[in-house]
């Protein structure tokens, strides 16, 4: 076995899913297993550890570590479990639009691969508000009633994404139909990680997206997100961060990391 082919191994024995053919219905199970098991976050970012791009380094962060990871990592590794189960992925760039800006850089990165004849969006890297299963270019909305996603074309070889509630889905990212490669990700995740102005660095993030419900935390604030309503609560102290991280998240940060985290996000208060 190739490198690759024991770390995917290893990736699908911890997600419980059975290797099979290219199919949506696997596609969708890839997604639905990722988002709820290896958790969003900028964990690594705020604590400066190395964060080098890389399948190998990659695994070791989200799968082995579980020290969760955005976008660069959750989806360069969910590219090469579809590249390995035979999916042929491509790898787009993407600008987030929730800031409002009009030409945001391009921070995001995503994978689109094509089933059958039609092609669909994989994105495990999108955070509280990202895609619970593979989106279709066809248009039709994904997800449970209170969280869905749908695609639209907004230009010659230019789509958004959008997400939100039953009644309104509002775009979260576009991207372009255009070829990129590893360097293209390699300076997106450079700004995203250590540029004094970038989300990540400036935001202590973490989430998952389980079968009815969305954890998400910023900064000392948590919230449990489902149908019914939302939970929040104000987090005070270290052995508290460190017991939501672990346990709601899977993230294992220990207690003078979270002292670390929590300091930081005391003095911006």
């Amino acid at each position: 076995m190739t490198e690759r082919s024991d770390l995917v191994a290893e990736y699908l024995d911890v997600l419980g899913i059975e290797p099979g053919p290219p199919s949506r219905e696997l596609a969708d199970e890839l997604v639905r297993r990722h988002v709820a098991t290896f958790p969003f976050g900028s964990v690594g970012v705020q604590l400066g550890d190395d964060l080098p791009l890389g399948l190998a380094a990659v695994h070791d962060r989200l799968v082995v570590r579980r020290r969760g990871g955005y976008c660069f990592e959750q989806n360069l590794l969910m590219h090469e479990v579809l590249a390995e189960l035979g999916f042929a992925p491509t790898m787009y760039l993407a600008r987030v639009l929730l800031s409002g800006a009009e030409h945001p850089p391009l921070t995001h990165r995503v994978t689109v691969v094509e089933i059958d004849g039609d092609r669909y969006l994989v994105d495990v890297g999108f955070g509280p508000q990202g895609p619970t299963a593979a989106v279709p270019f066809d248009g039709e909305a994904v997800g449970e009633p209170w969280r869905r996603f749908r695609l639209g074309q907004t230009g010659p070889s230019t789509w958004t994404t959008y997400g939100g509630g039953a009644d309104e889905l509002a775009p979260m990212y576009r991207f372009e139909l255009a070829p990129y490669g590893e360097s293209d990700c390699e300076l997106g995740h450079f700004y995203s990680h250590r540029h004094p102005d970038a989300h990540f660095v400036q935001v202590l993030v973490a989430s998952t997206l389980r079968d009815g419900e969305t954890r998400s935390l910023r900064d000392r604030d948590y919230w449990v997100i489902r149908a019914d309503g939302v939970e929040s609560r104000r987090i005070d102290d270290p052995d508290e961060l460190a017991a939501i991280l672990l346990n709601d998240f899977g993230l294992r940060v220990d207690h003078a990391e979270c002292v670390r985290l929590l300091d930081g996000r005391t003095r911006r208060d």
